[in-house]
Formats: structure tokens, C-alpha cells, sequence
């Protein structure tokens, strides 16, 4: 957590504050993993272990941690660095998905297409996940 500019900001509200950024992202990492998890469903390949797809949803606060620190020292550095380590979370998840998909299914599927619209759909989904995450109120 953050502290905010504010000067009127009381200890007794930094608890809630707390709370509410727990829960957000808490909720952010869950809709994050569930999406993995059905994408990979819906692609016929439910062998991932399920702390590896964890381990996957966890990535984006890492961005979301890097824009909130640029956002301290410049307003407009937390656009840039969000859409870039949005980017960046995009490629790593696209690359490892792959890598997990095309395991399994290997020349077995004359079409892939389906593969491919999801991985894009996944890579898409990072940059509105990260800026609800990375969404403060009191900065």
C-alpha cells in the first residue's frame, strides 16, 4: 500500500484503504487465474497444475507495482510504464500458453485458429485487468 498525498489521511482510514486494495486485488488474481484456467478448459487441455496457472495470474502486480511507483514520480510515466508491462505480461503469458498448449496438443489439431484466438484474447485482457488493479483512488 501506497501512502497517499493527501494530509487529511488518518490511520483509521489507512486500514480501510488497506482492505479495499486487498480485496481488489485479491479479486484481480482470481479473475485472472479463472480466466487462464477456462481458457486452458476450453482448449481441451486441463493438464496445468493449478499453482503454475497461480503462479501466472501473479505476474501482473508486478506491473501494476512498477506504475504506481512511476505514478509517484511523474502522473504521466504510470500511462507508459502500464501499457508497457502490460505488453510485457501479454508476451510472457502468450509465450509460456503456448509452450503448454502445443505440448499437449501437438499435430493433432489441423486447426489451430482456436488456439490462437484465445491466446489473443488472454494477451488482450491484461492491459484492463492491470489498470483496474492499478486504479487508486486518493493518488
Amino acid at each position: 500500500l501506497i501512502c497517499p498525498k493527501n494530509e487529511s489521511f488518518v490511520l483509521a482510514d489507512l486500514s480501510e484503504a488497506f482492505s479495499v486494495q486487498f480485496t481488489k486485488g485479491l479479486l484481480g488474481w482470481f479473475a485472472n487465474v479463472l480466466l487462464i484456467r477456462l481458457s486452458l478448459y476450453a482448449l481441451g487441455n486441463s493438464d496445468a497444475a493449478i499453482l503454475d496457472i497461480v503462479s501466472y495470474g501473479g505476474y501482473a502486480f508486478v506491473g501494476v507495482s512498477l506504475s504506481i511507483l512511476a505514478r509517484m514520480i511523474w502522473s504521466y510515466a504510470y500511462y507508459i510504464i502500464m501499457l508497457w508491462t502490460s505488453l510485457c505480461m501479454a508476451i510472457f503469458l502468450v509465450k509460456t500458453m503456448k509452450r503448454v498448449l502445443f505440448a499437449v496438443s501437438r499435430g493433432y489439431e489441423r486447426d489451430s485458429s482456436k488456439h490462437h484466438y484465445l491466446l489473443l484474447f488472454m494477451a488482450v485482457a491484461q492491459l484492463p485487468l492491470s489498470i483496474w488493479l492499478g486504479y487508486m483512488r486518493s493518488i
